[in-house]
């Protein structure tokens, strides 16, 4: 029998997958807009990476290494929150993961049990959601508002606060809004969570993918509030398939000390996180490279592009986005009056043209009545899939 828990679990991102693979047997092309892996595109990983990755495993690092992560790898983590964010965050307050899946994993199933509450941005990364249901705790959205650019409304965060409350998400850059949330508002939320003694998860894995105004880190900003911070090599250095993230705590009076036992105990007994891929991340963090900044920039192109094209389409608009690779379009489905909801959009468009996108109710309830595209494809493709979306709804 399969348990309640296993159920529940929801994940659009990848269940839209699954129908565009129906959807491929038939022979119509599929455009996948729907998950963001930027290798999958014209973002190649460097060739060094691969040859550094090559060489671990050729020198005899084929073994299981440290729980918590290989020491060399989270000195040079520690030097480079150093460096960029003017964070000082020991070797020993960083634990290197499978990707930031598995961080969230450890941080969700160490704090929330009972009907605890997490309050997360809504419209949010769709794992917050599962995590947080999965370990018999309540995820609780409070509202990006899309008229404001999608930044975070403080008045309804502050209201749906609870005894209940263990901690505040902060994603930014936002999946799926590619929202970057300006440093007052940033500030206003780390000053609440102090007021009720809580702490704040920093979902960081775009931080380097912004386009208009810089990354602001928000352990950066905070003296005594307590910041777990979740980052990776994933995105900005286009080794999605490695899976190795980190996570790193921002805790000056050692509040988490407990959280912390909790955390280190999951990891140990997951043996530890992929040993090669580890010593081929410290040469990474050792080389200068260009690659993140030319990513950027077609990024930007590609991003400037879509908004555009978006907004020329009768019966959709959207916000600019200013960091992460994701544009989340609004449907007017008042004025669309063939589509329920965002879903039957969102598969019926995949059916009739192949096109792959995600629909927006999968990432919460203020997602509703949107779907998320990324906008890591070339301008080429990029104009077949705004040309059949618009021929589409026409």
């Amino acid at each position: 029998m399969l348990t309640k828990r296993v159920k529940g679990v929801e994940y659009a991102i990848r269940e839209i997958a699954a129908v565009a693979s129906e959807v491929a047997k038939t022979g119509k092309t599929i455009y996948n807009l729907n998950i963001g892996d930027p290798v999958q595109f014209d973002f190649k990983t460097p060739e060094f990476f691969s040859s550094a990755l090559a060489n671990a495993s050729k020198n005899g690092k084929n073994y299981y290494v440290d729980s918590l992560g290989v020491i060399e790898l989270r000195k040079e983590i520690s030097g480079l929150l150093k460096t960029r964010n003017n964070l000082n965050v020991n070797a020993e307050d960083i634990l290197i993961t499978s990707g930031v899946t598995e961080a969230i994993h450890f941080i969700i199933a160490s704090l929330i049990e009972d009907n605890k509450e997490l309050l997360i941005p809504g419209p949010s990364y769709p794992l917050y959601i599962n995590y947080t249901n999965f370990f018999d705790g309540k995820p609780v959205e409070y509202e990006l508002n899309e008229a404001e650019g999608w930044e975070p409304n403080i008045d309804d965060l502050r209201k749906k606060i609870t005894d209940k409350t263990q901690a505040i998400l902060i994603c930014s850059p936002n999946n799926p809004t590619g929202v970057l949330y300006n440093e007052k508002k940033v500030k206003e939320i780390i000053n609440l969570a102090g007021e009720h003694n809580l702490f704040i998860l920093s979902d960081e894995i775009y931080d380097q993918i912004t386009f208009d105004k810089p990354y602001v880190c928000p352990a950066s900003l905070s003296k005594d509030v307590p910041i777990i911070g979740l980052n990776g090599f994933s995105k900005t250095h286009l080794v999605t398939g490695w899976r190795l993230g980190y996570l790193y705590y921002h805790d000056p009076n050692n509040k988490l000390e407990e959280l912390k036992n909790g955390i280190k105990k999951l990891a140990r007994a997951r043996l530890s996180a992929s040993s090669i891929a580890q010593f081929a991340a410290i040469d990474i963090l050792k080389t200068p490279s260009d690659h993140t900044i030319q990513m950027v920039r077609k990024l930007r192109e590609r991003r400037d592009y879509s908004y555009k094209r978006i907004r020329q389409i009768e019966g959709l608009d959207c916000v600019k986005p200013n960091g992460a690779f994701y544009i989340f379009p609004r449907l007017d489905l008042e004025g669309l009056k063939k589509w329920k909801n965002d879903k039957d959009f969102a598969i019926e468009l995949l059916k009739e043209t192949g096109v792959c996108t995600v629909y927006g109710s999968g990432f919460g309830d203020y997602g509703k009545g949107h779907i998320r595209l990324t906008i890591l494809p070339n301008e080429q493709i990029l104009e077949k899939v705004y040309n059949e979306i618009e021929n589409f709804i026409k």
